[in-house]
This record gives C-alpha cells, structure tokens and sequence, in this order.
C-alpha cells in the first residue's frame, strides 16, 4: 500500500467525483481510477458504488477511510516534526486564545512578534477552551491560551501546560453605581442588583458566592451570561450591572475611572489562572518557540502591574 494511493482515496472520497478528485491531485482520471482500482485491490473489495452519474462511499470503503485519514494525519506529523529537528521554521502559526487573554495577553504580543520576524504570518482564532481544546487536537491549532486550572486542561495528558502568573478575580460597576455610595459593602448587597458573569464560570467558584448567581432565588434582580467582557462594557457603564471578570479584562476602564472595582466583605479570593497549551507529543519550531517567549513576558509584565491592593499573595 502506497501513500500516493492513500492520498488518492482519500480525496475522491473528499469529493465523491472522479474528475475533480483528479484535478485537485493534478493527476489524469485514467490515473487516479488506476490507484483507488490498485488499492481495492489490497483491501480486498469496493470502496464505492458508483454508476454513471452518482457514487457513494461503501462500508469497507467507511473503515479503510477512517484509517487512511490517519495515516496521512501521522505522516503529516513526521514532516513537521523532522522539520523541528533540522531546525526548519515555520512560517505560518496558528494561535487560539479563550476572549479574554486574547484581548489582554495575545493580541497585544502579535504586532510585537511580527515587528520581530516579519516573514511570519499569524493565524488567530477565539473561542471558549473546550472548542480549542479540540482544534488543537485535531491539528488546527499549535498552541493556545485559556484557563487551565478550572477546567481539565492541566488533567489532560495530551497537552503540555506552561502557567503564566495569576491575575485577580474582581466585582465592577460604573462609578455611580448606588453601590458605590455605601460605607461598607456586603456580597448580600449585591443581590438588588442585576449581574453579569462569564458564561463558563465554573460550578465549585460559583458556589463560593452561595446563590448570589442562582436564576430562581426569591429576589433574583437579572443575569447576563457573557463570552466575551468587551460586548458588555458599555452596559455596565450605562445600567446598574455589576460584572465579575479577572482584573486584566477592565485595566484600562479602571485606570480611566469609567469603571471601578467593588470589594465587598468577605470576597472569595479569587484568581485567573491562564496557560499556555501545547500538543505534549509535538515538537516545536523555533518560530513558536519565540512567540512563546513573547506571550510569558507580556504575562509577567502585565502581572506586575497589578495594583498593589490586588496582588497575588
């Protein structure tokens, strides 16, 4: 069984067409039904029934494809990883950030590394942790930032972790909230107020609060589940929400005093804890190497800056 008649499999039955299989193989249609027929031939029976004008993949057809997909899959990792060794750079990476380390710690490193290496092209994608857990997986990512500790990402020996330092976990509002006018703030205070929270807060943090996010609590004054802190700011800075989110995310708001932070008595001490996740068994080349680099020290840098009344104890 050859490689050459593998990748041909697997693009007709991509395609399911002779003729545009062939085109995007830039081979001959004589040549690509002369390999599916040569591989048939090894698998023992049919991989399609086709007639004139349709064809459809069969059952042996099914698990030989779920196997060739592997095999390129793997061969594809040998390339790269051959290439890592004799210290061939890529020059492509694709990078993955959960929304708010995307905004805080990825998007400020980009033009950065690029000013560095400008033959580098950068591919960035934002979603929750779960779907780039599984695009990393699946080889669409090379690496990607989210928080590691409140989900099973640091469990998961498919992946390599490298923690960036902790960032605190606060309550904000605008600074007229008529929470902002009380001597001394209680969590029970926050009750008469509508919240906002991240979609994906998990349950063991959430139940340090009680059932201050509980939707069916007898005076439950509205909830805002959000993906991404930036699409609410403006309704907090407008409204009477009260949002929890880690500090880094309402830096800037607070420094400019269209935000402010409220510490009520008694607030668990939280922390986000961010990472930087790898495929474990992958190589890597320098050129992510490098971005790596630069994604710790934005980390650190923007650490230290942390208020001293929040820092990290």
């Amino acid at each position: 069984m050859e490689l050459r008649n593998i990748k041909h499999f697997v693009t007709l039955a991509e395609f399911q067409h002779f003729n545009r299989a062939a085109k995007k193989l830039n081979i001959t249609q004589p040549s690509l039904s002369r390999s599916i027929q040569k591989l048939e031939s090894i698998v023992g029976g049919k991989l399609f029934d086709r007639d004139s004008k349709n064809m459809a993949i069969t059952p042996l057809g099914m698990m030989t494809l779920k196997h060739c997909q592997a095999i390129l899959n793997e061969h594809d990792k040998l390339l790269q990883q051959l290439a890592c060794f004799h210290g061939d750079n890529e020059l492509e990476i694709k990078i993955g950030a959960s929304p708010i380390p995307s905004n805080s710690l990825v998007g400020p490193v980009l033009g950065e590394y690029i000013r560095a290496k400008p033959n580098m092209t950068l591919d960035l994608k934002v979603a929750g942790w779960q779907s780039l857990s599984e695009q990393l997986l699946e080889g669409e990512l090379d690496v990607f930032v989210a928080e590691s500790r409140l989900t099973d990402l640091d469990s998961n020996l498919n992946f390599n972790i490298i923690e960036l330092p902790p960032f605190p976990v606060i309550f904000c509002c605008r600074p007229d909230h008529p929470l902002t006018k009380l001597p001394r703030l209680y969590l029970t205070t926050f009750r008469d107020y509508p919240l906002a929270i991240p979609r994906h807060l998990p349950i063991n943090i959430a139940n340090q609060f009680d059932d201050l996010f509980e939707l069916h609590r007898e005076d439950f004054a509205g909830l805002v589940r959000f993906e991404q802190f930036h699409a609410i700011k403006d309704s907090i800075c407008n409204s009477e929400l009260v949002a929890l989110t880690p500090e880094i995310a309402v830096r800037d708001e607070l420094n400019a005093g269209t935000l402010v932070q409220l510490s009520p008595q008694l607030m668990p001490k939280l922390n986000a804890r961010f990472s930087i996740v790898s495929l474990a068994d992958k190589a890597q080349s320098q050129s992510l190497q490098t971005f790596i680099s630069f994604l710790m020290q934005r980390a650190q840098s923007v650490n230290e800056l942390t208020p001293a009344n929040m820092q990290i104890a």
